[in-house]
């Protein structure tokens, strides 16, 4: 769906003052017990995370006294759109539009007849998810089940129930866009909760895109993972990541790329990565032998060594750095992209160390010279044109060899040094802070 811009008109009289959106809207999850009946959790009450994509960059409404707009869900998530208030004013903000472009699907305006539909919904059939591809015990009798479908011959059950569910990422990821249900390579992740007191529940999805590889190959991009905000915290999200990555192996894919993910998911996804890293034998013994070079390198210097032309040398590699192979072969390995391996190499570094100093000095000094060596490459290189690949695909970049970055390209055209010293600072600012943060997760996490 398209962002939609709107510009605010000149309101009088009830409400002239503009309303947030987020604070206006509340969403209520309802489910249904075993024996049918309706059942609104403790925590089913929850406020969009934004609404610029209905109402514009401003997020707010204008030209209501006493709006509440109370968007009820069934299990199977057909809607109910409740729009009250005490006023309204000349120049209102028009409602039924923008959730008549959201929920391309249709929603309830009326109570009776949601009431009814609601009443006579039956429980989720698990056999229209698809294939089931993971099932963990959450406790207290429930299990968290992973299905996984392709969507354009997926059960129409299905494809109805996806319908209905997609509209949410608006309100919750940002960028987000509806995907074409009839793309043979649109694949969906449902994540349900089965028990025997209450009947199914889905506490999120993800789709995934497969595209081509060059020569005869296919990587997958995951484009849409929605946890509920009731069910977050929980574990959801990372069973979604994880099916991600089953999905990969079993379709033999280079890789898996994400859609610009969010903090929290990037995050989430590289403590999978890594976890899964230092899993592999020769990876923690690769961590540790990085990390005893690093010490053996700064013992050098501290005794003057450094004088010969050998010395120098070994001093012009950061110690630190992996070896090509080495990063190539983690790569194949555990399906990453390029930009993924050398972040989970970084945080396998920070939590091989345990977080000392002098590893995080030196995964410092790693990521900034890797920053430079782009900065300084991508200047010098500025005239020509080359196609370069990405994780979002083929790009048209400037310079006749562009880096293969592993860092966010830096802006160089029409910078001063100073200016150029100053992104490349902020930039490895930026990388440290987000790796130290995944790695005392890791570490915490070892130590229970």
């Amino acid at each position: 769906m398209e962002e939609r811009l709107v510009k605010r008109a000149r309101v009088e009289g009830p409400g002239a003052e503009a309303v947030p959106a987020e604070q206006a809207i509340t969403f209520h999850l309802l489910n249904k017990s075993a024996e049918g009946q309706v059942v609104l959790p403790e925590n089913g009450n929850f406020p969009p995370d934004m609404t610029h994509q209905l109402f514009g960059e401003q997020e707010e409404i204008v030209g209501y006294d006493g709006l509440s707009i109370d968007v009820w869900l069934t299990p199977q998530f057909k809607a109910f759109v409740d729009v009250k208030y005490a006023a309204k004013g000349p120049g209102a903000t028009e409602l039924r539009q923008p959730f008549a472009e959201a929920f391309p699907a249709g929603f309830y305006e009326d109570k009776a007849t949601f009431d009814s539909a609601l009443q006579e919904e039956p429980h989720l059939d698990l056999s229209t998810l698809g294939k089931e591809v993971s099932s963990k015990p959450a406790g207290d009798g429930v299990s968290v089940k992973v299905f996984s479908s392709q969507l354009s011959t997926a059960a129409p059950d299905l494809r109805a129930l996806h319908a209905r569910m997609q509209p949410l990422v608006f309100f919750f990821v940002d960028g987000a866009s509806a995907i074409d249900a009839d793309d043979p390579d649109w694949y969906l992740l449902t994540a349900v909760a089965t028990s025997d007191e209450d009947g199914p529940e889905v506490l999120g999805f993800a789709t995934v895109y497969r595209y081509y590889h060059y020569p005869a190959g296919c990587r997958l991009r995951l484009a849409q993972i929605l946890v509920l905000p009731p069910h977050q915290g929980c574990g959801v999200g990372a069973g979604l990541l994880q099916a991600v990555q089953g999905m990969a192996e079993e379709m033999d894919a280079v890789d898996v790329a994400f859609e610009e993910p969010a903090e929290g998911l990037q995050s989430l996804r590289t403590r999978l990565d890594v976890g899964r890293a230092l899993a592999l034998e020769w990876v923690h013994d690769a961590v540790a032998q990085s990390i005893a070079a690093q010490a053996a390198a700064a013992e050098g210097k501290a005794n003057g060594a450094g004088s010969s032309r050998a010395a120098r040398a070994a001093a012009a590699t950061h110690p630190l750095a992996p070896a090509p192979a080495l990063l190539d072969r983690l790569r194949r390995e555990l399906r990453l992209s390029k930009l993924q391996a050398a972040v989970v190499w970084r945080v396998a570094l920070l939590v091989g160390g345990k977080a000392q100093e002098a590893v995080r000095a030196g995964v410092e000094s790693l990521i900034l010279q890797e920053l430079l060596v782009q900065a300084a490459e991508a200047k010098g290189d500025s005239q020509g044109k080359s196609v370069l690949e990405t994780e979002k695909g083929f790009v048209m970049c400037r310079g006749a060899n562009p880096v293969e970055s592993t860092l966010p390209l830096l802006p160089v055209e029409e910078q001063s040094a100073e200016q150029q010293a100053e992104a490349v600072e902020e930039a490895a600012t930026a990388a440290l802070e987000a790796a130290a943060a995944v790695a005392a997760k890791l570490l915490a996490k070892l130590e229970q």
